[in-house]
């Protein structure tokens, strides 16, 4: 539900002429908050402003690319999971309707993975088992890309001109990830078979160099090329390895991923902010994607084996977006470490990745904050409904219900539905503590 009311009755005049609402918390009371950022409504403010992008005539992003869209509508998603929050879903099955006839399927193979792992996503949240159907159906036309150059490996195009970390990469990924999604799923031209056969190829092909970072791609003499190590190369080896770690609980996958995620975390980064290599200009309609690819897949790699390091390099990052690279409407830039460049959907949902890797580490998400707030009484002009949500807890700031017969209402418009677990009401002096769906005290029920 977008709301929440509070109702109540007059249990003592001494104390109840007066409620102060100071916080709907998400998980944590005010007495628990820490000094870090508010990672939750740095995310909820970005991911409105990347939903402005959003074109519902088409299902795509305005204004940037075919497999920058499919990025965009996974970090929505994932904002979505993460946050709690429903207020953007239609997008999924929006774009779907509106592009499902092509099976999302183009001239390159790296623009096919990235929207199979997006339907991934939104089979993984919805449940919907067509989104999961059009993965199955984008990597069938994936593997058509594999042949014997170069010993194996699919290539970028179907012009078949380069062989490339990136498809390679999506496709090891994509495999693993729809073999934890198929029941049954073992032997030849199986799922977990084409997994097993891209890393084993991969890992000897020379792309991941002696510094632990992964190179653009291969030469015409199958050899490692030398060329740029997107930010994005290094991040989405790391899901693929996590995932394969999970399906064989073999642990030398895990400590590949690391070598490289260290790799990146150290070297590819300006004063411990991520920063891409064609930075701080001609990076193109592409470069600016490629960091939050990076960050949603280092945050993936955390939550499997807790690497503080790489919790820091998260929170450390989103504060730096958050304080350095956002203008005054929260659109957020392509330096990470500023200043604020310019705004596009390609910017906005690279840095949301990097806030929505974040929103676990939030010491408080006070959702009620500063929200539009109405009441069926007001002591005064100056003790209106909106200072109930104000983050103040001073006697100059407080609603005061007035003279409403032995009963009041306080309503909160949080603009989105969310999973509320806790809730704090200060009143005269008092702090209350409210559990949602377990019975309140007499003051509240």
């Amino acid at each position: 539900m977008s709301t929440q009311r509070f109702r109540g009755h007059i249990m003592s005049i001494a104390l109840l002429v007066c409620m102060l609402v100071t916080s709907i918390g998400f998980a944590l009371t005010p007495r628990q908050a820490k000094a870090a950022g508010n990672y939750h409504s740095y995310a909820d403010a970005s991911a409105s402003v990347l939903q402005s992008w959003y074109n519902s005539s088409n299902g795509l992003f305005n204004g940037i690319g075919w497999w920058n869209s499919a990025n965009a509508l996974g970090t929505i998603i994932d904002y979505s999971a993460r946050a709690g929050s429903t207020a953007y879903t239609s997008d999924i099955s929006t774009t779907y309707s509106k592009n499902a006839s092509g099976n999302f399927l183009n001239d390159y193979y790296d623009d096919e993975g990235w929207w199979a792992l997006t339907w991934v996503k939104a089979y993984d949240l919805t449940g919907d088992s067509r989104y999961l159907s059009m993965a199955k159906t984008i990597f069938s036309d994936m593997a058509g890309g594999w042949d014997s150059t170069c010993g194996g490996g699919v290539w970028w195009s179907k012009s078949r001109t380069y062989k490339n970390a990136i498809p390679n990469e999506l496709f090891l990924a994509l495999a693993a990830k729809l073999h934890q999604r198929t029941p049954g799923d073992s032997g030849s031209g199986s799922y977990i078979d084409w997994a097993n056969r891209e890393w084993g190829w991969f890992n000897n092909s020379g792309m991941i160099n002696g510094s632990n970072l992964v190179n653009d791609g291969l030469d015409s003499s199958c050899h490692n090329n030398g060329q740029t190590t997107w930010t994005y190369n290094q991040g989405v080896i790391l899901g693929g390895l996590v995932d394969m770690y999970k399906i064989t609980n073999t642990a030398s996958y895990l400590t590949e991923a690391e070598a490289i995620a260290d790799a990146a975390t150290s070297t590819l980064t300006r004063n411990g902010i991520l920063k891409e290599p064609c930075e701080p200009s001609n990076c193109g309609g592409d470069g600016p994607q490629f960091k939050g690819i990076f960050m949603r897949n280092l945050s993936y790699l955390y939550e499997t084996e807790n690497k503080q390091a790489y919790k820091s390099f998260i929170t450390q990052n989103a504060d730096s977006i958050w304080n350095n690279n956002r203008n005054s409407s929260s659109q957020l830039g392509l330096l990470w470490y500023g200043p604020f460049d310019s705004a596009d959907a390609t910017r906005q949902s690279s840095a949301q990745d990097a806030l929505n890797a974040a929103i676990p580490f939030s010491t408080t998400s006070n959702v009620a904050l500063n929200r539009p707030a109405t009441a069926n009484g007001s002591c005064t002009a100056s003790e209106t409904p909106n200072k109930a949500v104000d983050g103040s807890v001073t006697n100059n700031s407080k609603w005061c219900s007035g003279a409403t017969n032995g009963q009041y209402w306080l309503q909160i418009d949080l603009g989105s539905s969310y999973a509320i677990s806790s809730f704090t009401i200060k009143h005269a002096g008092e702090e209350e503590k409210i559990q949602p769906g377990i019975p309140g005290t007499s003051r509240f029920n």
